[in-house]
């Protein structure tokens, strides 16, 4: 049994793949809050730990429209940060727990090969 694998989806659920894990069920990016998503881990396409959610940029209408991605570093230190918009993230949530799973279609590499975003 395979615990997590990568699908292709339609537009507008979050970049190139989907992505499932056994026991989770995607969420409404648009029902979650800040609280739900800062500080959490975000994983690539192969489960590897690919950076952090640092902050949220929110719209004028409340909802997030950003993720700044922390990347590398050692507790907030020598980190390079980059800006994601909201809506290429997919976020998993536990069907029976509030456990969050946060993935992006792409590598650590390609993160830290992108515009450093300044706070």
């Amino acid at each position: 049994m395979t615990d997590h694998a990568n699908t292709k989806h339609g537009m507008g659920t979050g970049g190139a793949y989907g992505f499932v894990r056994d026991g989770y069920a995607q969420a409404n990016n648009h029902d979650l809050t800040t609280a739900d998503v800062k500080s959490a881990h975000v994983y690539g396409r192969d489960e590897e730990t690919i950076g952090s959610i640092s902050a949220l940029k929110v719209g004028t209408d409340g909802k997030i429209n950003h993720a700044v991605i922390d990347v590398g570093g050692f507790l907030g230190m020598g980190a390079h940060s980059v800006l994601i918009p909201f809506g290429d993230l997919t976020i998993l949530r536990e069907t029976d727990g509030s456990d969050l799973r946060v993935n992006l279609d792409t590598t650590k590499e390609k993160l830290k090969a992108m515009p450093h975003h300044k706070m």
